[in-house]
């Protein structure tokens, strides 16, 4: 109960963060649409899409490896810390060379070269802020992370409206990111010196060595995993333009926003799947099934919630310039309850060092969704990005299970979507008929979580948590 409450309290505080973050994001990325328009905004998200592949190679998944290690032997965190910065800073300059390259060799245009080239900085500086933030998961003490991601935004913010409201144009824009990622960085670097450890470079080449073999089955699952997330942009502005790309962001960067919450609740229960991978096999598939279950109780309401209401959705947010991305948001959202279960999932298969496994699926994802990409993008634009990508999540759903039942954790997901499947039905027929989005999305939640209470969905030992939870016991 105790590590359940933890658990809940880290995800709790984590979620509630990204939340506030994600709203001023898509602020930001909203008012960046509005005021620069399509094209404009294509090439901002071809530039985001562009750097967030990149930065594999500046992370090499290192964070990811740290939290996992350190949450296993704290004691040894300044040796992890040191040792990893000394490979991030060569790992860095390789980025910027890569890139350099890339957009040279692909004769992208001059303004859109410096837009790429200012997120690859915001990003690559942003991997330094991870390391710091893999120390602070890996103790459970994610309000340091959580209190950073708050600030984090509200400066950037700031920042990006000054900018427009100074009529400064999308470069000078863009550079507002990295600007404020320096400050981000600098406090976090505080938090850790003055809570965990003392900071230096240690050049153990056998040690780094080490954790760069370690690392690179987590270096492979994020490189896919960044590629089925934004390989999509980066074809369609090839195949149709920035002008394409920025309907398709639209749509994509609001829906990927959503996928915080099973986020936040991977990087909670992370340190906490890979200790009683060690310690209790019992609990881990006993914590893994209530994770699955409370992550398909929460995505699956609200992908047919934003597929219902996409219309008012779009319109409201992005104005009538944005009315194509309407059918993108009804194929995408379903691409919400697919990466709610999905990166559950995934973290158990890295809890349990089966990482090898979770790689080799994506693996396959990935080559699966280039694959439909060339195929349909040419032809049918963004609708077959759209497409494209719900196709390769649903893969992800079969692959991730094939390997947790080989690992004996596994249980009846049939069975365990039986009550939040009739919840979501009996939702659907009332809030078809309110074609208000704020009506409607408040009849459709009470309606869905009364509906989870009757067909008693919530067992003893949920309730008996939440009772603890919210006593602070």
């Amino acid at each position: 109960m105790k590590t359940a409450r933890r658990i809940t309290s880290n995800f709790l505080s984590l979620a509630a963060a990204e939340l506030v973050s994600k709203i001023i994001q898509l602020v930001i990325f909203v008012v960046i649409a509005r005021t620069f328009g399509k094209s404009e905004f294509g090439d901002f998200s071809f530039a985001l899409a562009f750097s967030v592949i990149i930065i594999v190679l500046a992370d090499f998944g290192i964070n990811t490896l740290l939290i996992r290690e350190i949450s296993r032997n704290k004691k040894k965190v300044n040796n992890y810390v040191s040792n990893a910065l000394s490979i991030k800073l060569v790992l860095a300059a390789a980025t910027f060379i890569i890139s350099y390259i890339f957009l040279h060799f692909f004769d992208k245009g001059g303004s859109l070269i410096a837009i790429t080239f200012l997120m690859v900085l915001f990003i690559v500086i942003q991997s330094f802020t991870d390391l710091f933030y893999s120390v602070f998961r890996a103790f459970e003490r994610m309000y340091y992370d959580a209190m950073i991601k708050i600030a984090r935004m509200i400066l950037l913010s700031m920042l990006v409206f000054a900018s427009i409201a100074n009529g400064w144009g999308l470069i000078v824009t863009t550079l507002m990111f990295p600007i404020a990622e320096l400050v981000v960085l600098a406090v976090s670097l505080t938090i850790y010196v003055k809570n965990f450890a003392g900071i230096s470079l240690c050049f153990d080449f056998k040690f780094e060595k080490d954790l760069i073999k370690k690392s690179s089955f987590f270096a492979l699952s994020i490189m896919f995993g960044t590629v089925l997330l934004y390989i999509d942009t980066i074809m369609l502005e090839s195949f149709k333009g920035s002008a394409e790309v920025g309907v398709y962001a639209a749509a994509y960067n609001l829906l990927l926003g959503i996928t915080f919450i099973p986020l936040m609740f991977s990087n909670a229960v992370f340190p906490v799947f890979s200790r009683y991978f060690i310690k209790d096999r019992s609990l881990l598939k006993f914590a893994y099934k209530k994770s699955f279950q409370y992550m398909l109780i929460l995505g699956l309401p609200v992908t047919i919630g934003i597929f219902i209401y996409a219309r008012n959705i779009i319109l409201l947010i992005y104005g009538i310039e944005y009315a194509k991305s309407i059918i993108a948001v009804k194929i995408l959202c379903w691409f919400i309850i697919l990466r709610f279960i999905n990166i559950t999932s995934g973290t158990l298969l890295s809890s349990i060092d089966r990482q090898g496994a979770r790689v080799f699926g994506q693996g396959i994802v990935a080559l699966l969704n280039i694959a439909l990409n060339l195929v349909l993008i040419p032809r049918y634009g963004f609708i077959g990005a759209a497409v494209a990508v719900i196709s390769s999540e649903s893969l992800f759903l079969f692959a991730y299970h094939y390997f947790i039942f080989k690992e004996n954790l596994g249980f009846g997901l049939v069975r365990a979507s039986i009550k939040p499947v009739i919840a979501s039905i009996i939702m659907v027929i009332a809030i078809a008929f309110i074609p208000n989005l704020f009506i409607g999305s408040a009849v459709g939640a009470a309606l869905y979580f009364g509906m989870l209470f009757l067909l008693k969905a919530f067992k003893k030992e949920d309730k008996a948590l939440f009772i603890r939870v919210m006593q602070n016991k």
